[in-house]
């Protein structure tokens, strides 16, 4: 009877110490944690390049008067929206395969969007003038 009682014993401890180490390895983010970092920096690298490429070129043709007020606010919008997508994606402290692609086609929106409002024969009028002179 004891050493039933002794091997049970053993054995629960050995299962919860197996268990403990499972779940430490588990949020630490397990084996593969220095890879899946470097793969959220190199999503987070490509995704910020893109925003910044995208936000000169707004603030470019608001500067040229290619986007009206209207449609500069609009690209505005969108970029922040896609600022706090990302953001929400971080907040687990990665950013996963599906979660960049979301945000890689929310970029490519905002591209046709932008190249859209910029040759859409559109100006933005200029201290009273018609938009022809501009």
């Amino acid at each position: 009877m004891k050493s039933i009682l002794t091997k049970s014993v053993l054995g629960a401890l050995a299962l919860g110490l197996i268990a403990t180490s499972a779940q430490a390895d588990w949020d630490r983010g397990g084996y593969g944690h220095k890879q899946a970092y470097q793969q959220t920096r190199a999503y987070g690298q490509q995704i910020n390049a893109r925003q910044d490429r995208q936000m000169d070129r707004i603030q470019a043709g608001m500067r040229s008067g290619q986007l009206t007020r209207y449609e500069f606010r609009g690209l505005m919008r969108e970029q922040h929206a896609i600022r706090t997508m990302e953001q929400r994606f971080r907040a687990d402290g990665r950013i996963d395969a599906r979660e960049f692609q979301r945000l890689d086609r929310a970029l490519d929106l905002a591209h046709r969007n932008i190249k859209v409002e910029r040759h859409d024969r559109q100006a933005r009028q200029a201290y009273g003038y018609d938009h022809r002179f501009n």
